[in-house]
């Protein structure tokens, strides 16, 4: 009895060694549904996320419509400042060359 040999095909022995692998790979993964809700708390998150943006890109939208128009009102006004300017000088000079002309 004790020269009996005992003798596993190649076969079984591969296929029981996917099968330990297999095993120990489902018993190590976690696949509970605790992974699922943190997906769908994240998932809510983002949703969240991307309508503060969409809020955000909306008030930004109307700060630039708001600076645009202050550029307008800052331009008008140098125009106006100009032309002031420019008739101030004239004025001076109009009556400068007044002055001088009745001495």
């Amino acid at each position: 009895m004790k020269d009996k040999i005992f003798q596993i095909k190649l076969s079984h022995l591969i296929i029981g060694g996917i099968l330990l692998l297999l095993t120990i790979f489902l018993l190590k993964c976690n696949f509970t549904s605790s992974s699922i809700n943190t997906y769908d708390k994240e998932k809510k998150e983002i949703d969240s996320l991307q309508v503060e943006i969409s809020k955000l890109k909306k008030s930004q939208l109307e700060l630039n419509k708001d600076i645009d128009k202050q550029i307008l009102i800052t331009d008008s006004l140098n125009k106006e400042i100009k032309i002031t300017e420019k008739e101030l000088t004239q004025t001076r000079t109009y009556y400068a060359n007044k002055i001088k002309n009745s001495n």
